[in-house]
């Protein structure tokens, strides 16, 4: 359980930075997949509200509240969730309408997103890392993920390099990983595959 919560406290670092993709990196477990989806969430709204750093920012501070509330002792959360336990019964109030939210999906932002799914895929490399991501072949991804300026081509190239030198069932997860985010990047007919290709 204390790796789980170490992976979760590393999480709310990496959102507090704005450090979207070691967040990915950080919840994509089998036992913190409620929160991964929180921080899935707030990549998707940053790349669809690109001009809005607002609308960015929001989306991290929810994600991250939400995976902060799973990890701090009910009596020490600030929020206001659980407090009508606290609290005797009062009066029912009438609770708003809850509109039907507006435009695409969560599914359909993310079928459109590239870069979405390019930085799943260097998740799934990272996880195929396995204990050793700063030694050897995993090197260039292990830098990568720290830094939030590198290109979506770029991930390509060094994903493309990591696999060919990747060998046994290492190779076979990149391969599998890079497989099929260039089926999806040709489908999309992406510049990034382009560029890539002429890089």
């Amino acid at each position: 359980m204390a790796s789980v919560t170490k992976k979760l406290e590393n999480a709310v670092k990496a959102l507090d930075k704005g450090q979207l993709k070691k967040a990915l990196y950080s919840t994509d477990h089998e036992k913190t997949q409620r929160q991964h989806q929180s921080v899935e969430r707030a990549a998707r709204t940053c790349l669809a509200n690109r001009s809005d750093k607002e609308a960015c920012k929001g989306a991290m501070k929810k994600a991250r509240d939400e995976i902060q509330e799973t990890i701090s002792a009910p009596i020490d959360d600030t929020s206001l969730e659980g407090m009508d336990e606290y609290l005797p019964p009062s009066q029912p109030q009438a609770e708003a309408p809850v509109e039907a939210p507006a435009g695409p999906t969560d599914e359909e932002l993310y079928e459109e997103c590239q870069e979405c799914h390019i930085a799943v895929a260097a998740t799934q490399f990272a996880q195929a890392c396995g204990s050793d991501p700063e030694g050897g072949i995993c090197k260039l991804i292990s830098e990568r993920l720290d830094d939030e300026t590198t290109e979506p081509a770029h991930w390509l190239k060094v994903m493309t390099e990591t696999a060919e030198k990747a060998e046994g069932e290492q190779k076979e997860k990149m391969t599998a990983a890079l497989s099929e985010l260039t089926e999806y990047l040709r489908r999309k007919d992406s510049p990034f595959l382009k560029e890539m290709d002429n890089g």
